[in-house]
């Protein structure tokens, strides 16, 4: 079963012992190349914020409560968009669309084509972008 999945279930299961129901949602953070992100699953909407992004990441904008993707959790996977910033145009993330599925209990790909951009600039190239997310714990 994976994780998100399992996390959830057991929010769930724990309505019914509670005296009012609790909401379906489900926390748990992932390592994303060196950053840690929250990734929040309420009834199958993911979201997947920075926690605590990488240092490098400052002069784009990122910080902790920034999203880097939306997507919906579903019986054939993940789908949704995801951000690429960039220090170049601060608060001016480029949006693509992306898929993958969960590797077991520990993680999850996501993979989307996108535009390439030099200075917020578009250049006509497109680059596969493959967004590995590995457990950590609870957040």
């Amino acid at each position: 079963m994976r994780l998100l999945s399992l996390v959830l279930g057991l929010c769930i299961g724990m309505a019914g012992i509670a005296a009012a129901p609790l909401p379906a949602i489900a926390d748990a953070c992932f390592d994303h190349n060196g950053s840690t992100m929250r990734v929040t699953n309420r009834n199958g909407q993911m979201t997947i914020r920075y926690e605590r992004p990488r240092e490098a990441l400052r002069p784009a904008g990122v910080r902790r409560g920034t999203v880097l993707v939306d997507a919906v959790e579903g019986p054939n996977g993940i789908r949704g968009t995801a951000r690429v910033f960039s220090r170049h145009c601060p608060g001016n993330p480029l949006t693509y669309d992306v898929a993958g599925h969960f590797e077991g209990d520990e993680s999850f790909f996501l993979e989307g084509q996108r535009q390439v951009y030099a200075q917020c600039q578009p250049t006509g190239r497109t680059t596969t972008d493959i967004l590995e997310f590995f457990y950590v714990g609870e957040c």
